[in-house]
């Protein structure tokens, strides 16, 4: 155990703990903040929530679509909503594609056991995205 105990410390003096771990703890964290935060607040604050959500999502996008390097069209949309899926450990791919559409299912999500975590949770955050595709 003493082996164990003193390659930790040694990871953790020296910043190696690998990027994955970090992130994940990131990421959840994120989603327990926003949870808990939502839970807290009024029915109207929660709008108002939803609606800071959204405007960030207008203000990622053009960051967004310069970093990807993908087009404003409905197939660089569904790119960039994979890639910030993937960011927040949600994992998602495209099951249908078509000129006028496309279908993303989620697989999985690494906020969905988060205790409170609900639909009407999701869908606050999820103006975000909304706010990302209507630029």
């Amino acid at each position: 155990m003493k082996l164990k105990r003193m390659l930790i410390e040694f990871m953790v003096k020296h910043d190696l703990i690998p990027a994955r771990i970090k992130w994940r703890k990131s990421a959840s964290g994120v989603g327990r903040l926003f949870n808990d935060v939502f839970h807290m607040l009024s029915k109207e604050d929660r709008r108002k929530l939803g609606e800071l959500m959204y405007h960030w999502g207008l203000e990622d996008a053009d960051k967004i679509v310069e970093m990807l390097g993908i087009e404003r069209d409905l197939h660089g949309c569904a790119i960039a909503l994979l890639a910030v899926n993937s960011i927040f450990g949600i994992k998602s791919h495209i099951v249908k594609e078509s000129d006028d559409e496309i279908v993303i299912h989620v697989t999985k999500c690494l906020w969905k056991d988060k205790r409170g975590w609900t639909p009407e949770v999701c869908a606050s955050i999820e103006r975000y995205d909304m706010g990302y595709f209507m630029e």
